[in-house]
């Protein structure tokens, strides 16, 4: 693995949070987050990490953070939802995958393993079925 490529990082971090290896997760989203640009995709999972390893409050510092970043030229409402999701706050992360929705998002992120908590909520099928991502 090249240590000089953020989504690497990003890459393995999202395989250690699926096999539950939270401490391995953690090192991995936070060196993928130190590249210039702080990428915020890199920044929800690596919130998502903190979730998973009891550290709500690190993860609410980079909602936080992502809330002010976020501009209406560039939303970063999927990755708001995901943190949502990953805090279990289904409204708020529901809320925000609509307003990415209505910004026209690149529907691939529906995707993302981060939207697993989601999934059985009706409302998420909404979007993926205005999308055609199901059948």
């Amino acid at each position: 693995m090249d240590p000089n490529v953020a989504l690497a990082h990003n890459q393995l971090g999202l395989a250690y949070l699926q096999k539950q290896t939270h401490d391995e997760a953690t090192a991995e989203l936070q060196k993928a987050v130190r590249f210039p640009g702080g990428s915020p995709t890199c920044v929800a999972n690596l919130a998502s990490a903190y979730v998973a390893s009891g550290k709500r409050n690190e993860a609410a510092m980079l909602l936080s953070d992502l809330k002010t970043r976020s501009k209406p030229s560039y939303s970063y409402s999927p990755e708001i939802a995901v943190i949502y999701a990953a805090l279990g706050e289904r409204e708020q992360a529901m809320n925000w995958l609509e307003k990415g929705y209505e910004e026209r998002f690149n529907p691939s992120v529906l995707l993302r393993p981060g939207f697993d908590p989601l999934r059985s909520d009706p409302r998420f099928q909404d979007p993926l079925q205005r999308i055609g991502l199901t059948h």
